[in-house]
Order: C-alpha cells, then structure tokens, then sequence
C-alpha cells in the first residue's frame, strides 16, 4: 500500500497547496490510464458515471453496492498513479455502513472518499432531483465521524459533501457546513451551487477547510484571487468524458449497422502508438527484456 500511501499525501498537498487543481472525470480503468498517461495529478471517479459505465444501471435508484464500487477502484488503481477521489454516495446507509465502506475503499486505495448527505431514493419519482432528499444534520454527523474514526491510514482523506447550499435555507445550509467541519474531515465538497459567488461566501463563513467544487460558477470564474481567499484547491468537471465516449460507441454502431464500413471511420480510430502505450504494451516488453530468462 506504500505507493497509494504516497498518492494520498499528493492529494493533501493539493490541499494545501495554493491555487485550484482540475481533475479529470474517469470512470473506468480504461479512462484512468489514459489521464494517468497525459499526467493528470487527480482523478474523480464519481458515482453516476461509475454506475453507468461498469453495471449500466442508472444513478437515481440504489441498484449498485458498496462492493462493485470497491471493485470498481482496485481496478482503477492498478493502472493509475493519480489520486483518486471517490464519491462514495452516502456511504452505503447507516453510520456503521460508513465504517465498512472506509475500510474497504482505503483497502482498494483511494486518496479519496467522499460522503454525501442525501439519501438514494428508494424508486423513480420519489424526487425532481436525485440530490434533495437531505437526512438530518445529527445523522449526517454521525456518519461523518464514522468516517473519519475508519481510517487505518490518516493520510486517507475524507471529504463531507453536502447540497445544503442549493436545498436548504441559508443558515441551516451554513450551520451544517459548520457541524461537518467538526467531525474531524478534511474538506468540504459541493456539488453545485445556485447562487454563485454568494454560496462560496457563505461557505467560507461557515468553515476553515478547503473547499471541493464541481463546477466554477461563472459570476467568479476567472477570479483567481477570490478562489484562493475562498480556498477552493479542487475543480470537478462535469462527465463530458463519459458522454462523448457514449456517444462515439453509438455512432459506431449504427454506423457499422447500416452498412458503412471501418475504413470509413478510420479517422476517428486511436493510432497503434497510442493504443499499445494505453495498453501497457510497451511496459510489459520492457518487464519481458528484464525479467524472463530462457
């Protein structure tokens, strides 16, 4: 675990560090290695787009587990040398859940594990939106320091989500920022935000720790010194990988389906280089020159 202990104090350094640090939205091996091979410092696995990728199943209904997602990152993992970052959904359920799912996450070796305070809906239409069924503040602290107290290693990062700032009042959304900087986790991440500049003054009202965002509003985008006073060190982005992946496949298909012909799309195709060096072609000759006798 030595060399992911060493991924999880570069994300810490990110941390405290100045400035703001794009990750890249992965969300399989495949996509790891290539953002791993371009040197992307980070990587966010999030939850929907694990999801869609590895089970085809959609994000607004619990039908993945704690179990496919571990899976999901020791797969990552082994052919990634970027932090990753986990969003971990809402842990699983209870406070005890948590527990389990940090342990088993760290074991998979994950800079990274984010907690979120809203509930999976049990079926469709429950709610408009998947993130505004909040749970309560005493629950969500609870679990938050489930978290924490499951580390094995304290360089592993646990990161308190919350949609508070776009679901709820303002001051209920600050004093939970402020009860989730208590539990002992070591940024706060939030995953939109209505009111733009607003909210992140809020936020920084209601917390000293760095903060996580998934999108920059646009009304402070390029105000770099207002980002560094809000200490904002981690930018998301939406899944746009994903989508054009999803897009490209399907094109393909139908394409193929049609009639059309490969040689048609061959310039859209990866060249071999490319390939081989994402495949690990080229590592594994190099093993194969130092390593096999006979």
């Amino acid at each position: 675990m030595a060399v992911k202990s060493t991924a999880r104090q570069r994300f810490r350094e990110i941390l405290g560090r100045s400035g703001c640090t794009q990750a890249a939205s992965i969300f399989d091996p495949l996509s790891a290695r290539i953002a791993s091979l371009q040197g992307w410092e980070l990587c966010k696995l999030s939850g929907s787009v694990g999801k869609f990728s590895n089970l085809a199943v959609p994000d607004d209904i619990p039908m993945a587990n704690m179990s496919d997602l571990v899976d999901l990152c020791w797969r990552i993992n082994r052919v990634c040398d970027a932090c990753l970052v986990v969003d971990a959904d809402d842990g699983g359920g209870s406070a005890l859940n948590v527990f389990r799912t940090v342990r088993e996450l760290e074991a998979a070796g994950v800079a990274a594990i984010e907690i979120e305070d809203n509930t999976v809906p049990q079926r469709f239409g429950v709610a408009q939106r998947r993130h505004e069924m909040i749970v309560s503040q005493e629950e969500q602290v609870g679990k938050l320091c489930a978290a924490v107290e499951a580390r094995q290693d304290c360089s592993t990062a646990i990161v308190a989500r919350t949609s508070a700032l776009n679901e709820l009042p303002r001051d209920d959304a600050m004093r939970r920022i402020s009860a989730y900087s208590a539990t002992g986790v070591d940024a706060i991440m939030l995953p939109g935000m209505a009111h733009g500049r607003s909210d992140i003054e809020a936020a920084m009202q209601a917390t000293d720790l760095p903060l996580l965002l998934l999108r920059i509003p646009e009304d402070v985008l390029g105000d770099t010194d207002f980002l560094e006073r809000a200490r904002v060190r981690v930018r998301y982005q939406e899944s746009i990988l994903y989508s054009i992946v999803v897009k490209a496949m399907d094109d393909c298909l139908r394409h193929l389906q049609n009639g059309g012909t490969a040689a048609e799309l061959a310039d859209r195709t990866a060249e071999a280089r490319l390939l081989r060096s994402v495949d690990r072609t080229y590592d594994m000759q190099a093993w194969q020159d130092k390593y096999v006798r006979g």
